[in-house]
């Protein structure tokens, strides 16, 4: 290969203005999609494990939190734990190790009689000793008094009537012996029950209840805790003969990765078994060496959902790679038709085809390496601003870029294969007595499309290839569309009463008739545009299912199962006495008021004759259920808000002996089209009138739900209303849960339940209902997929633009004798812009054509579990109407601007223009 060839080729890309510009562009975009998925792929994950860090409660246990706790040694000695100090300092991605410990006097005294308290002027409360790093900090201090010393609860000061900077005493009484120690009372600190109250900012108490000590003197319950730093208990337990069982705590360090957590809970677990194997045997269980953490299990949960979103996302990855690979190879089809003058003469002068498809390859690869470095930026630029709000690290950078690069040799070596085989077909060129004959393209493009479409069909889930559907059906639509165009306009139309036709449409019709390209540019548009309302139409399906599924299983931004309605009533009627005196309401007897944000739903175990299995009867107030409960934006959930209405709209006074419930009837197929439903909820038997059936409803469990208005149904249950103080409800086989609902979340459960003494047994919220892998994986994919579909569209605009400049270009000499024949220059383009306008209407159709035939198909395509309800419906928001028109209006303006660029051009050029 001479040089001058090579360093023109290694050079010549950059002296070809704008159709540089292109090839940049193609290379760019493929470089783009290419780096794109491993960043998308680690941004997502990171977002993924921070969003199930934050829904990890303050409350939660040590097992379930990104913590961890190590005991390596039972000596009752603190530095004897430096080693498990510098076995956590050695783990990656943990904060410093804080020592800390508990008495286990008790626990290893066995049945021997031991006791501790604390006693000042002759009074004397049960205590244990707690050791912490700063007591201050792990507590809400209600009085100090600074320096060293313990740390009272406020319940215990109380009772011994010490203050801050008192003195007292620390006892201990094991085998009739008793030693005691005086010690300073450095501060009061608040409680919650017995539990220190949790300051802000930090753990709570509760997650640690397993390591707190028992009362001495009643071991279900949690003892009050004297709290001193590691100094000041080592030196009481010494001085009084309590034992401490010391450990050393660490957090996972704010800002780690998943993949950081991964490491981190894989060095923890083989701590865990080099401390399992230390183990001796016949030591007490109370202190023997352990390791307590559940950053493993944050990071598997977080990973397990982080795998769904990436085995989600690959077919999309692979999907936006090939069609980059594709303009890549479009681009250098082009290049070739572009140049074939220069093909032949280069194999005129006797260069080989392989040295040919060589220097190709050198002239693309410049390009290549730039458009990949800058394709690799701006992956990494709009994921960091447009992307999963997870932390991009190197980790992911790295691959990034060699999937840039590898894709940028690929498509240089796909343009250099064109180029080669070019030549070598000039070089061989075929014989005359074998005319080329065309491909049938659009029908392999059809069978793909009914293959694919048909294999769907015949699937209950779609797997990774089906993602790849709506663009084989909008293709083949494509493909159908634009040889059914260019038939009607092959199609010979006599002019009316023998006048001459009219010129535009003459023109345009002859030209459509020409076939040639038109085919493709239509299956092209169809793509483009139909990709982009799928899009649009997928995301708005998928955020309506998403926001209707969470409203159904949490019911509420927030739910607290409580133990009753009573404790919220500031003065609750005593139980009745007596036997139960039938139906009726209890005199005296209401629900307790609640802000506006929150309702009482009252869910009681019923069964019914007409089928086996129990269900939910629930019993809500209709006049505030609509205001606190989640609907949703989904037409079921609306159907549901209007039957609540119904059920407002019966008077409570109405309900008499005899008559039945008016109900809805909730996700039961047992009970579908029955309207009066027989039921049995143990002390009282009657009969619901329903008046809807309905697939979906807020809090919709695993069971099916009847929803009856409350004051209605508490009305027939007389002394067995819910409401009533006691647990009554349970005598006459009433199985009754109750639940505050609030719809400012947490927060308002907080603000009902504050200063009332009430502990919900169990709170839930929208938010972790949102942790659903599925719904995590659809609200991750979505704007990835947009992504996608708008480089889809992008490219149907480029390729109208390039038909608009080849057409023009290769038909400029028949336009200028048009022009001088009499038809006129203003028609000539009129008629190239009506054929532009007629490729895109076309398309269009096409598109709408293709998305009729996807919408039964969308939610095998869409819904990741689709044994969740509501069912998941395909719509067509305003923008998936909107999107694609105006992608058509530009992409129609800009290939008519540039067919007018190309008539402007001097005379004398059109008569040289292509061979």
């Amino acid at each position: 290969m001479r040089s001058p060839l090579l360093k023109a080729a290694a050079t010549g890309w950059v002296r070809q203005g704008a159709w540089a510009v292109l090839v940049l562009a193609a290379f760019a975009v493929a470089s783009l999609a290419a780096a794109s998925a491993p960043v998308h792929n680690e941004a997502s994950g990171n977002a993924v494990f921070a969003e199930r860090l934050a829904a990890v409660p303050p409350t939660a246990a040590q097992s379930e939190a990104a913590v961890v706790r190590l005991s390596t040694s039972s000596s009752p000695r603190s530095a004897d734990q430096q080693q498990a100090v510098r076995d956590l300092r050695a783990i990656p991605n943990l904060t410093g190790p804080r020592l800390g410990g508990g008495s286990v006097g008790a626990e290893l005294a066995g049945q021997a009689p031991w006791n501790s308290v604390v006693s000042i002027r002759g009074r004397a409360e049960p205590a244990r000793l707690f050791a912490v790093e700063d007591p201050a900090r792990a507590v809400v201090p209600v009085a100090a008094a600074g320096g060293d010393g313990v740390w009272l609860p406020q319940p215990l000061a109380d009772d011994l009537g010490a203050t801050a900077g008192d003195r007292v005493t620390f006892t201990v009484t094991f085998a009739g012996a008793q030693r005691g120690a005086e010690v300073r009372v450095a501060g009061v600190y608040a409680t919650t029950g017995r539990l220190p109250a949790d300051p802000d900012g930090g753990r709570s108490w509760a997650s640690q209840r397993s390591s707190l000590p028992a009362d001495p003197t009643a071991k279900t319950l949690s003892a009050f805790l004297v709290l001193a730093d590691v100094a000041t208990v080592e030196r009481l337990a010494a001085d009084t003969g309590d034992r401490i069982l010391w450990w050393a705590d660490a957090d996972l360090a704010p800002g780690t990765t998943l993949a950081g957590a991964r490491r981190t809970a894989r060095e923890i677990e083989r701590l865990r078994i080099r401390t399992a194997q230390q183990v001796t045997a016949g030591a007490p269980s109370v202190v023997t060496p352990h390791v307590i953490s559940g950053i493993g299990r944050v990071a598997d949960e977080a990973t397990s959902v982080a795998d769904g979103v990436e085995a989600r996302m690959r077919t999309v990855e692979w999907a936006a790679i090939a069609v980059g690979l594709v303009s890549v190879l479009a681009v250098g089809l082009l290049s070739v038709r572009r140049r074939a003058v220069e093909l032949r003469h280069v194999v005129g002068t006797g260069v080989p085809p392989l040295s040919v498809g060589g220097l190709w390859f050198v002239e693309h690869l410049g390009p290549a390496v730039v458009a990949g470095a800058a394709g690799w930026a701006a992956a990494w630029g709009l994921l960091v601003r447009w992307g999963p709000p997870g932390a991009v690290t190197g980790a992911s950078l790295v691959p990034a870029a060699a999937a840039a690069a590898l894709i940028g040799v690929t498509g240089s070596l796909a343009a250099a294969g064109v180029a080669a085989v070019t030549a070598a077909r000039r070089v061989r060129p075929a014989p005359p007595a074998a005319p080329s004959r065309p491909r049938p393209w659009g029908l392999l493009v059809v069978v793909a499309a009914a293959v694919s479409t048909v294999g769907l069909w015949g699937s209950a889930q779609a797997r990774g290839i089906d993602r790849a559907v709506p663009l084989l059906v909008l293709a083949a639509t494509g493909v159908l569309t634009g040889m059914l165009l260019v038939r009607l306009a092959a199609l010979r139309r006599r002019p009316r009463g023998g006048s001459p036709p009219r010129i535009v449409p003459w023109l345009v019709r002859r030209r459509l008739a020409a076939g040639g390209e038109r085919a493709l540019t239509v299956m092209v548009l169809t793509a483009g545009f139909g990709m982009l309302a799928f899009a649009l139409c997928a995301m708005d399906a998928v955020a309506v299912a998403t926001d209707d599924r969470v409203a159904v299983r949490a019911g509420a931004e927030a739910v607290a199962q409580l133990p009753g309605s009573w404790p919220l009533d500031p003065d609750p009627p005593p139980p009745p006495d007596g036997p139960p005196a039938g139906e009726g309401l209890v005199p005296g007897l209401r629900t307790p008021p609640l802000p506006p944000h929150a309702t009482f739903v009252w869910r009681i175990d019923a069964d019914t004759t007409l089928d086996h299995g129990t269900r939910d009867v629930v019993a809500i107030d209709p006049g505030r259920f609509p205001g606190v409960a989640s609907w949703g934006r989904g037409t079921d959930l609306a159907a549901a808000r209007r039957a609540v209405r119904r059920l407002a709209a019966v008077d409570p006074a109405t309900a008499v002996p005899g008559r039945p419930v008016p109900a809805i009837v909730v996700g039961d197929p047992a009970l579908a089209g029955v309207d009066d439903v027989p039921v049995d909820l143990g002390p009282w038997q009657g009969r619901l009138d329903v008046v809807a059936h309905l697939p979906a409803f807020p809090g919709l469990g695993d069971r099916p739900m009847i929803v009856v208005p409350d004051l209605v149904l508490f009305t027939h249950l007389g002394r067995y209303d819910p409401r009533l103080r006691e647990s009554v409800t349970m005598t006459g086989g009433l199985l009754v849960r109750t639940y505050l609902w609030s719809s400012a979340g947490t927060a308002g459960i907080d603000e009902v339940l504050a200063g009332r003494g009430v502990q919900p047994e169990r709170v839930t919220t929208a938010a972790q209902a949102r942790q659903n892998p599925g719904i995590i994986a659809a609200d991750r994919t979505r704007g990835y997929q947009l992504s996608v579909a708008a480089y889809l569209a992008l490219l149907a605009v480029v390729a109208l633009c390039v038909f608009s400049e080849r057409t023009a270009s290769a038909a400029r000499p028949a336009d200028l004798m048009l022009a001088r024949v009499g038809v006129g220059r203003r028609r000539v383009v009129a008629a190239r812009a009506a054929e532009l306008a007629v490729l895109v209407a076309a398309a269009l159709a096409g598109a709408v054509a293709g998305l009729a035939v996807l919408a039964p198909l969308a939610a095998r395509l869409l819904d990741e579990d689709r044994t969740l309800v509501p069912a998941m419906r395909f719509t067509v928001p305003p923008e998936a109407v909107l999107g694609p028109l105006a992608v058509a209006v530009v992409a129609t303006a800009a290939a008519t601007g540039l067919a007018l660029l190309r008539a402007r051009t001097r005379e004398e050029e059109a008569y040289r223009a292509g061979d």
